[in-house]
């Protein structure tokens, strides 16, 4: 679900609401400020693709080490 959704459960504060329209988020008053969020937010995307890849990846890995003694019980049977 996109952030922008109004049925994003996402919150920035503990009642639940949001503190800013998706329309405000992002939108500084200097030029310095916006750059810095940008950077940010393309660090922290960047970050979590890593993150996703890797968690994928060790998932994958593990499959294919179940699947290689599943093969291998079934070679045994034949």
């Amino acid at each position: 679900m996109s952030i922008n959704s109004n049925k994003s459960n996402a919150a920035n504060n503990s009642n639940g609401k949001r503190t800013a329209q998706p329309s405000e988020m992002g939108k500084y008053s200097t030029p310095e400020l916006q750059a810095a969020f940008n950077s940010g937010r393309e660090i922290g995307r960047t970050e979590g693709m890593l993150y996703y890849i890797k968690h994928a990846s060790e998932n994958m890995q593990k499959e294919a080490e179940k699947l290689s003694a599943k093969l291998q019980m079934q070679r045994a049977k034949v």
